[in-house]
């Protein structure tokens, strides 16, 4: 393990867990604050008709649902979310859906408590102004917004920033299987490949530690048996729930060890072309992983226990899962021109310097360099 003789653990929300969570909602959320409920969520899972089901568990409260754009958080997203908060008198906030609709309510539980914009906040600028009630219910397996305290948000020239604060970690979290079953493959297979990465790049951090290295472990087992049979049997609710606990898993490894430079890889990925976070980070690591394993084997030696191989093996066995899962078919459709220098840069952009930062392997500007052209490689090598 790494150097630390002493470090913090964040707490775990109140987590029902299993095909009957969503019953048990309305008792769970007694014990909170707010007579009123907003449901923020995003039209894909609107239009499976799990947004109803959430509305059901959630009555006789007052309910009032929003509903966000596609694609990830923005400024303006979050805003209009917490303008419709700040009117909904003494509400609970839910969100419902993937990663960003998740983030968006989070966002928006703290940020309406106050007159200004999430912009204020962002990069830990100020600190937060306050929270209403938080519950997520995530319909996607890999993100961990459900139990993380960092929120993913575009500034309005498309910069993939972060706030973070313990006010933003939910109160309640239900993992129901079925509302993962409505998730198309493409987006199973990139939101599963994303709790690969967090859970390796936590367990191998700067700041790993013995605690959330164990459930970085687990995810990573988890992942390796669920996510290729999800990703070929989407009604398969025994491997759903697998998955949806390494998603919670992975997501208390990353909120309490942070991630290294397959997230710088994949925010770069995603700020210059717009590449869906898991697709983005999981060629991050593809570009990665070779390289930081063999300078700094001993920051895998988890990784290789959770996956029961050798250090040098573990590589091989990230690449047998991404094909496993179906990887190159999840990106059809991404047709990018990538440059390495753009890809270069972007990675030592502030925001995503703490990622640098804190990856297993110290990363000089030549290594950056190097990075960034071994992730064209691969993207290249995907792609065709």
């Amino acid at each position: 393990m790494a150097s630390q003789s002493s470090y913090e653990l964040g707490r775990v929300p109140r987590t029902l867990v299993g095909v009957d969570a969503l019953s048990g909602l309305g008792s769970a959320l007694d014990f909170l604050a707010g007579a009123d409920a907003v449901v923020i969520a995003d039209p894909g899972v609107q239009a499976t008709g799990y947004v109803e089901r959430v509305v059901e568990a959630l009555r006789p409260r007052n309910i009032t649902v929003h509903l966000v754009p596609w694609g990830e958080p923005t400024v303006a997203s979050v805003d209009a979310a917490a303008r419709v908060v700040r009117d909904a008198g003494d509400p609970i906030v839910i969100g419902v859906g993937g990663g960003s609709a998740v983030d968006t309510a989070k966002q928006a539980a703290v940020v309406s408590t106050a007159a200004a914009s999430i912009e204020a906040y962002l990069l830990c600028t100020q600190p937060l102004p306050g929270r209403r009630p938080i519950v997520a219910i995530p319909t996607t397996s890999g993100t961990g917004a459900e139990v993380t305290r960092t929120c993913i948000v575009a500034d309005g020239t498309g910069r993939k920033l972060w706030t973070w604060g313990d006010e933003m970690l939910p109160d309640v979290v239900v993992l129901d299987p079925t509302a993962a079953a409505t998730m198309p493959q493409s987006v199973t297979v990139g939101t599963g490949l994303d709790a690969f990465v967090h859970a390796i790049e936590a367990c191998s951090s700067q700041r790993r530690n013995s605690i959330a290295a164990a459930s970085a472990q687990r995810a990573m087992a988890l992942v390796l048996t669920h996510l290729p049979r999800v990703a070929n049997d989407g009604a398969d609710l025994v491997s759903r729930q697998a998955m949806q606990e390494a998603a919670f898993l992975a997501g208390l490894a990353i909120d309490n060890c942070g991630t290294g430079v397959a997230h710088s890889i994949g925010h770069a990925l995603g700020s210059l072309y717009h590449v869906p976070h898991g697709i983005s980070v999981a060629v991050g690591l593809r570009a990665a992983l070779e390289w930081n394993s063999s300078g700094e084997p001993d920051a895998y030696a988890d990784a290789s226990t959770a996956l029961n191989c050798r250090v040098d093996e573990v590589p091989a066995m990230f690449a047998t899962l991404c094909v496993a899962a179906g990887m190159a078919a999840a990106m059809t459709g991404l047709d990018k021109n990538l440059s390495v220098d753009d890809i270069a840069d972007t990675m030592n952009a502030v925001e995503n310097q703490p990622m640098l930062n804190n990856n297993a392997r110290i990363i000089a500007d030549s290594d950056r360099s190097m990075l960034a052209e071994r992730t064209v490689g691969v993207w290249h090598r995907l792609r065709s």
